[in-house]
């Protein structure tokens, strides 16, 4: 039995299980996707693969799986019509859309950049809601800019549906994790599972930042 927050566990462990099945066929799942961090113990899980930027001191045992982070995400229309944001600053004179998130802040939008951190307050905006599909969904419909995990604006970088709005910027990298409540008297399906994330999600990370180093240039987006 198996838990993953929603967003990576639709984007990276569904196919991580897919690929996994092909190597040891008679393994089954039992997934549960949440956006939260549940009591192993009590519910009964196996292992609980999560993204955090620190994990609460517990008592389980942890695996890094590696890194991610999010990026500010535009349609091309809306960067037609309304041009675009050159530092973070320049996020206030946009629609802003939030997305309320245990590991993205709400109004704090915090940037790595090349003068270091950047804040940006933004208190006020057209459209919150608590699904990154859902976000993904209004930046393609034009309503405005925001904030999506790298796994979630890929697909959508990769088509031309989604424009990365400053990419010389990124929000605060994340972790992804396994936890599982002992090292002790450890499943051999677990112990095998866990490898596997470990050995195999790094490629597919490096792959989806290697997509972000590719940009489509603001004049034919704007023209």
């Amino acid at each position: 039995k198996v838990h993953s927050m929603t967003g990576i566990g639709q984007h990276y462990v569904v196919d991580a299980i897919a690929r996994y099945r092909q190597h040891y066929p008679d393994v089954t799942f039992n997934l549960s996707m949440s956006n939260r961090m549940p009591d192993l113990v009590h519910e009964g899980f196996d292992v609980s693969i999560v993204l955090a930027i620190d994990l609460p001191d517990s008592s389980h045992v942890s695996q890094k799986l590696g890194t991610t982070y999010s990026i500010v995400c535009a349609s091309p229309s809306y960067v037609k019509n309304h041009g675009i944001a050159q530092v973070p600053k320049d996020l206030l004179d946009h629609a802003c859309l939030r997305l309320v998130s245990p590991v993205i802040p709400l109004e704090d939008w915090t940037f790595d950049g090349p003068n270091g951190k950047e804040n940006v307050i933004i208190t006020h905006s057209p459209f919150l809601v608590d699904s990154v599909d859902a976000m993904k969904t209004a930046i393609s419909n034009d309503m405005g800019i925001g904030i999506l995990p790298v796994h979630a604006a890929i697909k959508g970088l990769r088509s031309g549906s989604l424009v990365r709005v400053l990419p010389d910027y990124r929000l605060e990298e994340l972790s992804l994790y396994a936890i599982y409540p002992s090292r002790h008297y450890l499943d051999a399906k677990i112990k095998t599972w866990v490898e596997y994330l470990r050995s195999s999600l790094p490629e597919v990370l490096a792959d989806h930042k290697a997509v972000l180093k590719t940009r489509v240039p603001l004049s034919v987006v704007e023209s």
